[in-house]
Order: structure tokens, then C-alpha cells, then sequence
């Protein structure tokens, strides 16, 4: 058959787009993925998921008994190495369901493509970081907010969680007030956190209006809101930054204790109503309870642990041992 002169010439142009279509579609089926740069889960897939599919497949609310909040729940519609027998990526290509997802919209090219790419390169749950901007001097390949601020969920967000919410009585696995656990990743995505829109997660409206941590408790600091806002806003990612925690140069309050008081210990201990009279929110309530001793053998838990339920990092501990050491100065 002649193509050309069985095709008008005002269909050859359609024509024209419609084999290279098909021509693109085989060069990316005969792709060899591994050779292409790994799809990294937490910064490509995880915040697809989290955007597009967690509102109908949460741990409460899994459609179809699928569910894709969280890596473990996701890896089980995923056939590693696999896509084409993945009910995921089916499911977003329309292949073998009867609707297509998302229901309320077709995910981008790119987004179907990535998530092909990282089930055939083997679904592995990848922590990866985001290059510097060239403006913004981080220190190197550590997830930053536009305003150059690295935000990471362990390192900034759980401690701040951990000591205002998720305690006994409180938010805790076993008392759960208001149906709410907010105790680890996993717990505050289920149902407190849209990624990327922080004016609709619970998590960040609620503390923005200060009706969290209740009276007598003492409320979140603007900047510890800021930085619960820039989180979600960025992705809601479980990242790993480096640590900010600083041993190398003169441990002061300023410079050091303050912001460790803030994140770990002030929500309870601070104010006129701070917790068994103990307030831990300025620079002398903290330099009485660390040259009584008192400060230090909480946090190690050697008489009570503190904070309840987990304890500071060992650099953190180092910072209080160096700070009272070199004579706890305040600035």
C-alpha cells in the first residue's frame, strides 16, 4: 500500500504525529531503567501519593483495600521490577480497571512515568536529598523551604510533636484524644496532614489558631508554626537532614540551649503553670535546674525520663554536658 498517495495531503501532518506517538511509546517501552537515574521515593513518589491518592486510600479509608499513605502500604499494590503487574500503576494508566485513577483527574505524563520508572527500577523506598540552590548557602544537599530554611520531619518536627501532643493522657498510642495519635510519621499522616497544603491540615490550623497545646500547656512558638507550615507546604516528606546539632563550637544558651528547650521541653515547662513547678522557658530557670543536676539526670534518664516517652538525641545531651561545663553562659 502507498501511504502517501491513500492519505490526503491535509491529514499527512495528524498522521505524521500520530506514528511518532506510537514511535515515542516504543522507545520508552524498550527503555532499560536501570540505566536511567534512580527514582528517588521520598522526594518523586512519596509526595504523588501523598497528593493525589492517600485522601481515598489512608490507613482508615482504604478503596478498593487499597491503601497509599505510607511506603509499606504502597509497596503492596507494587510488583517490584514490575510495572505491568503492578495494580497501581494500572490503575493510574487505565489498564484492566474500570475507572481510571485518580477519579477526580488523570495524574500529569510525568508523574505516570516516574512512578513506572521507580517500580521497574525495583520500588525501593529511597531517602534522598535535593540539591543546594545555587542562592541559598545550606551547607550542602539538605531539603530546603524557599526561605533557605532546611526543615526535616525527625530532626524538627517529631521532637516538637512528641513533647507537646503525643503524651500520656494526650495524643499518646494508648490515649488517643479525639481519635488523634500523634506519635510518629505514620500516625500524623493518617488523617492530620494533606502534603502540600498546609491550610488544610489539621495538624498546622489547629496550632496556627493556638487551640493546641490546651491550657495550661504552653502554645507552639511562631517559628516552631513556621516551620510545621514549611514542612507540609514542601511535601510532608519523612526525610532525613543533617543534623543542625552543633558541638564544635562554644555552647551557649543562645546559641544552643534555647532552641533545645524550646524543642523538647518547653510546652510542658514553662509559664506560671509549667509542670510540677519546673519552668524550663528562660535562661535562669534552665541554669538552676542544670547546676542542681536535676536538668541533666532527667533528660538521661537516670531518676525520670524526660521528655516522657523518648529522649534527646546524644548530641543534644553532649551540647547540655559541654554548655555547664564551660560555665553555662547565656550568650
Amino acid at each position: 500500500m502507498n501511504w502517501k498517495k491513500s492519505t490526503p495531503n491535509a491529514l499527512l501532518p495528524i498522521y505524521g504525529l500520530v506514528l511518532s506517538f506510537f514511535l515515542i511509546q516504543c522507545q520508552h517501552d524498550g527503555l532499560i531503567v536501570a540505566n536511567l537515574k534512580p527514582v528517588c521515593y521520598d522526594t518523586e513518589i512519596a509526595p504523588i501519593f501523598l497528593n493525589k491518592c492517600s485522601s481515598c486510600h489512608d490507613q482508615n479509608k482504604s478503596s478498593g483495600g487499597i491503601g497509599l499513605y505510607d511506603y509499606n502500604s504502597i509497596l503492596k499494590s507494587v510488583t517490584p521490577y514490575n510495572s505491568e503487574k503492578s495494580k497501581s500503576y494500572l490503575s493510574i494508566t487505565g489498564k484492566g480497571f474500570a475507572q481510571l485513577m485518580p477519579p477526580a483527574g488523570a495524574l500529569s505524563e510525568n508523574d505516570r512515568i516516574l512512578i513506572r520508572v521507580w517500580i521497574d527500577q525495583g520500588a525501593k523506598n529511597t531517602i534522598c536529598y535535593i540539591p543546594p540552590d545555587d542562592n541559598i548557602d545550606n551547607g550542602g544537599g539538605i531539603p530546603v523551604t524557599k526561605s533557605g530554611d532546611a526543615v526535616c520531619f525527625k530532626r524538627d518536627i517529631l521532637p516538637v510533636l512528641l513533647s507537646s501532643c503525643g503524651t500520656a493522657g494526650c495524643h499518646d498510642q494508648n490515649s488517643r484524644k479525639d481519635g488523634y495519635v500523634i506519635t510518629s510519621y505514620a500516625s500524623v499522616m493518617t488523617n492530620m496532614v494533606k502534603a502540600g497544603q498546609p491550610n488544610s491540615s489539621r495538624l498546622y490550623t489547629i496550632v496556627a489558631n493556638n487551640n493546641m497545646p490546651p491550657s495550661p500547656y504552653a502554645k507552639l512558638t511562631q517559628a516552631t508554626k513556621d516551620s510545621i507550615y514549611n514542612w507540609i507546604k514542601n511535601g510532608a516528606l519523612d526525610g532525613v537532614c543533617a543534623s543542625s546539632c552543633d558541638t564544635a563550637t562554644l555552647v551557649t544558651y543562645q546559641n544552643q540551649i534555647s532552641s533545645l528547650m524550646t524543642r523538647n521541653c518547653t510546652s510542658c515547662h514553662s509559664g506560671s503553670n509549667a509542670q510540677k513547678g519546673i519552668a524550663l522557658d528562660t535562661y535562669a530557670g534552665v541554669k538552676t535546674y542544670l547546676d542542681n543536676g536535676k536538668l541533666l539526670s532527667a533528660v538521661k534518664g537516670t531518676s525520670i525520663q524526660m521528655p516522657p516517652g523518648y529522649s534527646i538525641s546524644s548530641c543534644e545531651m553532649r551540647q547540655l554536658e559541654l554548655w555547664k561545663a564551660n560555665g553555662a553562659k547565656q550568650n
